[in-house]
């Protein structure tokens, strides 16, 4: 399903990636220690939930050569901010003339993140360089990243507690806004999941896609989940294909989003942890 389109997506990925590349280092060349992608825009693609068009971000990580917080990024004026935004969507548009979507993007500054305890960085084999260099990371323990996975699931179990009473009188463009506070919540809980109930190492499990992800919850008899898991993408490719218009499909989508949530709730409390 969607074979054709997601060539398309992938063919869309790869200029995008591209155009960043030379606007970030157009703009900030002698500022820039490393340019990388990460995350499902950049893992292989074995089924359509591996990668929605606008769903899915395309990430971008950015090492800057200040050790502080400070980065060329987050002193952007206004005015200069929206002309490089509006650079990209040219470049794009000039590139890829017959294109599936134009990339949402989000580029981070890894300086800043560097200061938040549950960031850790990618391995080598996990990231997509694009300029610079990147080098090993200082390795984490597995009980280390085990212990983020449950803090950061019990976390966003709470947040979903509280999402009904931001959706009983929502309509129309609301429901994107939902869409895009929980939707950064879903796509990495089964993955923490994982690497709760999993022996091997959590550096492993986070470096697979949607589609082995699916696989693995479905081996580990939580078939329930796997279908919730697996129709909250099937359910963003519809509404990619009606531009996000249709509010049906986006009440379809925020039910099946908190259902992801509250089945790992579930299993987390068989396991006593909570």
């Amino acid at each position: 399903m969607y074979t054709e389109q997601l060539k398309l997506a992938r063919k869309d990925v790869k200029a995008c990636l591209n155009i960043w590349k030379e606007i970030l280092v157009e703009n900030f060349a002698d500022k820039i220690e490393a340019i990388y992608s990460k995350g499902s825009a950049s893992k292989p693609w074995e089924s359509a939930i591996d990668y929605v068009p606008v769903l899915s971000d395309v990430d971008i990580h950015v090492r800057f050569t200040n050790a502080d917080q400070n980065t060329p990024l987050n002193l952007l004026p206004m005015k200069r901010a929206l002309e490089i935004s509006k650079l990209y969507e040219k470049r794009f548009l000039g590139t890829r003339e017959e294109y599936l979507h134009l990339p949402r993007v989000q580029i981070v500054s890894v300086n800043r993140l560097s200061t938040d305890p549950t960031f850790l960085l990618p391995r080598v084999e996990d990231v997509v360089l694009l300029h610079g260099w990147y080098d090993p990371p200082k390795p984490v323990s597995d009980k280390i990243i085990r212990d983020i996975d449950k803090k950061s699931l019990l976390k966003d179990i709470e947040y979903f507690k509280k999402v009904p009473e931001s959706v009983f009188d929502r309509t129309g463009l609301d429901y994107w806004s939902l869409l895009r506070r929980i939707n950064w919540r879903i796509s990495p809980s089964p993955v923490r999941l994982l690497t709760q109930l999993l022996s091997i190492t959590p550096y492993e499990i986070w470096s697979w896609h949607r589609s082995r992800i699916l696989k693995e919850l479905i081996k580990q008899d939580l078939k329930s989940l796997a279908d919730s898991y697996q129709d909250y993408y099937t359910i963003g490719w519809k509404l990619f294909l009606t531009d996000f218009s249709e509010s049906e499909f986006y009440r379809e989508i925020l039910n099946l989003g908190n259902s992801v949530i509250l089945r790992i709730a579930k299993v987390l409390e068989s396991l006593e942890i909570t």
